[in-house]
């Protein structure tokens, strides 16, 4: 199986970072690594390259995200299903 994961940077409104970064946590396939002056730093992983792009829409649609900025993208081939 193929595992997509990548590291992004989500721009948020800093009076409503802390409660993005917990919807952001509660997605599947996501960790929220930091959180900072309206900086959250995120981990995705996915199946394909498409399901993070949707990944990434999915935040970018959100009204509090003023900007999702790609920072790494990695495939690995040879991961075992969970």
């Amino acid at each position: 199986m193929t595992a997509h994961i990548a590291s992004v940077i989500v721009r948020a409104r800093p009076e409503r970072a802390e409660l993005l970064a917990s919807r952001i946590a509660a997605m599947p396939g996501a960790e929220v690594h930091a959180n900072q002056d309206g900086k959250i730093i995120v981990v995705l992983e996915a199946s394909s390259e498409r399901a993070l792009a949707d990944h990434m829409d999915s935040l970018r649609n959100d009204p509090d995200v003023l900007m999702v900025s790609l920072v790494f993208h990695q495939m690995d081939a040879e991961v075992e299903p969970a």
